[in-house]
């Protein structure tokens, strides 16, 4: 049976996590298919919102390593954005990284190297970049 759709996993599924909640669109092909958090309420909450088969974790290696899922959001602590963005590069899984990237400018280049080499896209989420002000401001300037 031919899969469909893109299939999501969240790292981080506390906190920063709710931004997630924006890609899941399961009527446009898009859904948040698993969630990973040190915290049991956490994905408590991810399986309420997302569904019961979703797949739940607290070991972001546990995440990464699955073949049913495409693409990675990393919405953890900052400290480890680099760490997990990494290993999710490493087996061929987009990324979207919430800002900051990374806490050193080694672990940004880093992480930029394990995506070109695993010809995998990375996204950083300054998602004000999009914002209907932000554009405005850079046609200004422009």
């Amino acid at each position: 049976m031919a899969r469909t759709g893109l299939r999501i996993g969240v790292i981080g599924a506390g906190g920063r996590g709710w931004l997630s909640g924006h890609a899941h669109q399961p009527g446009k092909g898009v859904r948040l298919t698993a969630g990973c958090d040190v915290n049991p309420k956490a994905l408590q909450d991810f399986k309420d919102k997302y569904g019961p088969d979703v797949f739940l974790t607290d070991d972001y290696r546990k995440l990464v390593e699955r073949d049913d899922i495409d693409a990675v959001f990393v919405t953890s602590p900052d400290f480890l954005h680099e760490e997990q963005t990494i290993a999710a590069l490493e087996t061929g899984k987009s990324v979207y990284v919430e800002k900051p990237m990374a806490i050193t400018i080694a672990g940004c280049d880093r992480m930029l190297k394990a995506a070109l080499k695993n010809k995998v896209k990375l996204y950083v989420g300054h998602n004000m970049r999009h914002m209907a002000f932000t554009n405005k401001m850079k046609e200004l300037i422009d």
